[in-house]
């Protein structure tokens, strides 16, 4: 027991200085080149849809003022106590590679109603769903996970932040509670995707609790190259690893799930950006 949790604290610390290498050394550079017109971004499938396009308001966060959690742990539970295990410092370890990420996922959700309704089916500690929570001043979001250590640290969070446009679920990706079907003007899925075991149960659950208009922007690391070479580090050191997925199979899922418009972009070296319209 004691090899394990030095082998795991081990496996941390060189995910931690993975990821702010990778920040260091191939993020910044890359924004770098394209405030100066030199940093080309890959495509595939149509013209990138901007924004996302009306707002429904407040509603769950009315409702639930606590977090709604799961009365039983759900089957396979066991690979998702790592995440209860690191919830107080996920957020340390992951954000100095994920900021650039979520700034670009914010740029392509612009313009953002200010009562739009957002989901956030993947929120960890909730530090992307808090950020979100005060560009929708009349709206909300809605911060989920299956991790309940994860949920209850996004509850404590958002009322240490005095934040009263959120609300709280434990719930599975591929199966969304009652309550959200068609409730969502948007999805904000922020470095999540390769955890989900089925992307494309994942795609149709999206496409369940989004509202006739909506659209989800979905990050995760994408380009073919990058797949290969994450691979060995995100199998020892991510935990709830899955796997990676090409642009490709991104525009596949989504159009599968019954999207209208798929496009993808990696506007960031390593990470691709699905932005897909009801």
């Amino acid at each position: 027991m004691q090899e394990h949790t030095i082998n795991r604290h081990v496996l941390d610390q060189a995910l931690a200085l993975t990821l702010l290498s990778w920040r260091m050394y191939v993020f910044e550079p890359a924004r770098a080149l394209r405030r100066l017109g030199l940093y080309r971004a890959s495509t595939l499938g149509p013209p990138l849809q901007r924004g996302v396009l009306r707002g429904g308001g407040p509603h769950l966060s009315l409702r639930y003022a606590q977090p709604v959690l799961l009365a039983n742990e759900p089957a396979g539970y066991e690979d998702v106590r790592e995440f209860d295990r690191v919830a107080s410092v996920y957020d340390a370890v992951v954000r100095p590679f994920s900021d650039p990420i979520v700034d670009e996922v914010l740029e392509l959700m612009q313009p953002l109603p200010p009562n739009a309704r957002i989901l956030d089916p993947s929120a960890g500690p909730g530090g992307s769903a808090l950020r979100l929570s005060k560009l929708v001043p009349d709206g909300e979001v809605v911060a989920a996970d299956l991790s309940r250590g994860m949920v209850e640290a996004a509850h404590r969070a958002a009322s240490a932040a005095g934040c009263r446009n959120m609300a709280f679920f434990q719930a599975d990706v591929a199966q969304p509670p009652e309550e959200f079907t068609g409730a969502f003007d948007a999805i904000f899925c922020c470095l999540s995707f390769h955890h989900y075991p089925d992307g494309l149960a994942a795609a149709r659950a999206f496409r369940q609790v989004l509202a006739p208009h909506g659209k989800v922007f979905v990050a995760d690391g994408g380009p073919e190259w990058f797949v290969k070479l994450a691979r060995p580090i995100s199998e020892l050191a991510d935990p709830g690893f899955v796997r990676h997925r090409t642009g490709e199979e991104f525009l596949q899922l989504f159009t599968e799930a019954g999207f209208s418009s798929v496009s993808w972009v990696e506007a960031l070296p390593g990470i691709g950006f699905t932005v897909a319209t009801v």
